[in-house]
């Protein structure tokens, strides 16, 4: 039996089954590790998780040598590429070559990649490759290993879950959206002729299972809709797939969907999760976990393939042969040396018997005792001073909406649109803007004007609403760089 875990934020999803090429479900669990333990698929308090993995191992019993990992979160970054068809060497050169421009090259990076379905071409084949930093993955490895758990694969949450959909929605339907609603993130993933097109995951600030969380999740779909729009899609989309709820009503959902553009039959994930419908509507609900069970069987597709390859075993040939006749010898007089460093081992022994007798002496003890205790104290204090000043260096970072601030998104709407000024998340650094103007053009170059501020990192923005005043309006969330607003607060 296999194990297959998942880790994002707190909510921790572990599945056990069959790991294959279909997978099997078995049985799931969903806990929640310790506060602040791990954010974003980092894990931020190995200690405190290491303990959290050995209580959970412990009580339910999992085995600890079948273990597989999926890991969400934004460190491991992939894109959907078309690969010729070559040998493996050349193609991880070819997917490195096409990876250079994410920064991240040469031996500090692990390529990984899944080969899906499509009609590439005969001389092309259609990959989803990602990349991970080499030492992120050595540390998920040693965590795991801390805990008395052996990892036997690695990989993402995004080319896990969509080799999982290429392996199974794939074959009923062509055309069609997986919704996936994960706690406080909903991800959509788009197939077109059978073709992985398309992945996004969205924030939603609203309690999960509310109705305001629900339309937060349609409403992501309309930046799908959008995708179709600008890359000319025509095929209708043939169903809507939801997985990770199990309290969301299809009549009201669908309605829901259609509003925001995506007029098509909404139903619950069920396709190649095997034949039993209890365990396919509770597998559903922990998708992500059980995507660690599908695997094509190939080394590529595991990011600690390339950690742990072992060398192969090569048979003797005749120059190896001759080659032992002088190892022969080499070892004689190796043996000869033994016995010549054995008697001076022997000298230093009795050197070595008298330093113990120095290190026993009660006196000497004595001392060495109250030195550590000092030196426990002086840690301990260096420990809660470094703590404060990394704490303080954090608060740094985050941003401030001061006035000067506010009057930048105010300025920049000027002449463009009226804006209004919503939540604002210091933590993220992310605040809401709403924008709203009769003339869309004028939307646009707002927005544009946004981009080009030096205190944003990043501008999004959902699809227009036209309002029953004759105005279009449109919700825009900016992600503000580091320290923003922090030097004017700290003159005051």
């Amino acid at each position: 039996m296999s194990v297959s875990i998942y880790l994002n934020n707190i909510e921790v999803q572990i599945v056990q089954g069959s790991r294959g090429n279909k997978g099997s479900f078995q049985d799931s669990v969903t806990v929640n590790a310790p506060e602040g333990s791990i954010i974003n698929g980092t894990i931020t308090d190995s200690a405190a998780f290491v303990d959290f993995l050995k209580e959970i191992w412990a009580y339910y019993r999992f085995p600890k040598n079948d273990v597989h990992l999926v890991v969400g979160g934004n460190k491991m970054h992939g894109r959907n590429l078309e690969v010729p068809a070559m040998s493996a060497a050349k193609t991880q050169e070819f997917i490195a070559r096409e990876l250079s421009d994410m920064g991240k090259e040469g031996e500090d990076s692990i390529i990984c990649y899944n080969v899906l379905s499509g009609k590439a071409g005969k001389k092309l084949k259609n990959y989803y490759v990602e990349l991970a930093d080499k030492e992120l993955v050595k540390d998920y490895v040693e965590i795991f290993k801390e805990a008395g758990i052996t990892l036997k694969s690695l990989v993402s949450s995004e080319g896990s879950i969509i080799s999982l959909v290429d392996k199974t929605v794939n074959g009923q339907f062509k055309t069609f959206v997986l919704q996936i609603m994960s706690g406080n993130m909903v991800s959509n993933i788009f197939f077109v002729d059978g073709t992985f097109n398309y992945i996004n995951s969205v924030r939603i600030f609203n309690e999960a299972g509310s109705a305001a969380y629900y339309d937060d999740c349609a409403r992501s779909l309309s930046n799908l809709n959008q995708f179709i729009q600008a890359h000319k899609i025509e095929q209708k989309v043939e169903k809507v797939f939801i997985a990770g709820s199990d309290k969301v009503d299809m009549y009201f959902y669908g309605d829901i969907v259609a509003q925001y553009g995506l007029d098509a039959p909404i139903a619950i994930m069920n396709q190649g999760l095997g034949p039993n419908a209890d365990k396919n509507h509770k597998a559903q609900q922990v998708i992500f976990a059980l995507s660690g069970l599908y695997t094509d069987g190939k080394k590529e597709s595991n990011f600690l393939s390339n950690i742990n390859k072992k060398e192969k075993q090569s048979k003797i040939n005749p120059e190896l042969k001759k080659s032992i006749s002088i190892v022969a010898s080499t070892l004689v007089i190796m043996l000869l040396l033994f016995f010549i460093t054995f008697g001076l081992r022997m000298i230093r022994q009795v050197k070595y018997n008298r330093l113990i007798e120095y290190n026993e002496d009660p006196t000497i003890m004595m001392q060495v005792g109250l030195f550590d205790k000092f030196s426990e104290k002086r840690d301990a204090l260096a420990a809660r001073a470094n703590s404060i000043d990394n704490m303080l260096n954090t608060i740094q970072t985050y941003p401030i909406l001061t006035k000067d601030v506010e009057k930048i998104l105010f300025d920049t709407a000027k002449g463009y649109a009226e804006i209004e000024i919503g939540s604002f998340d210091a933590e993220n650094g992310l605040v809401n803007v709403t924008a709203k103007a009769r003339d869309v053009e004028l939307i646009n170059q707002y927005i544009y004007r946004l981009q080009d501020q030096d205190i944003f990192s990043s501008v999004k923005y959902s699809g227009y609403t036209y309002n029953q005043d004759g105005t279009w309006s449109i919700n825009v969330t900016c992600m503000f760089a580091e320290g923003v607003g922090r030097e004017a607060k700290d003159e005051e």
